[in-house]
């Protein structure tokens, strides 16, 4: 995800969010079943996105409520905001099944200790 508290206006975030899923601007419209001239106007800074419009946005884009709105400037830069663990946190509370949720935990504790090995095996090496 492109960073939100880095100093960029909110059509060049949408830009590179579509960009990153190759998506084109009647892709995203039709996603988040808005109007493609909508999509147009944010993407060429002629308007201003609403609450509602961010929210279309964001379901569509599979991310966070809070990182549209902060690329909207309607909520302030985080100086501890991580948008990773915010989009981890995202996607693990709308998976539904209890078993895939306990999988996907155990996958990210796999991937700790893979990490934490990998520093050990570097230490050692030194």
């Amino acid at each position: 995800m492109s960073s939100v508290g880095e100093k960029i206006n909110f059509s060049e975030w949408l830009q590179n969010e579509m960009n990153k899923r190759g998506w084109s601007q009647s892709d995203l419209a039709r996603a988040a079943d808005l109007n493609r001239a909508v999509i147009n106007k944010l993407l060429n800074g002629k308007s201003h996105p609403q609450p509602t419009t961010l929210e279309a946005i964001s379901r569509a884009l599979k991310i966070p409520l809070e990182t549209t709105y902060r690329a909207a400037g309607l909520l302030p830069a985080n100086s501890d905001h991580d948008e990773t663990v915010e989009e981890a946190i995202y996607v693990l509370k709308n998976i539904r099944s209890t078993q895939r949720k306990a999988t996907a935990v155990a996958l990210l504790k796999a991937l700790i200790t893979e990490e934490e090995n990998e520093l050990r095996n570097e230490k050692s090496k030194r």
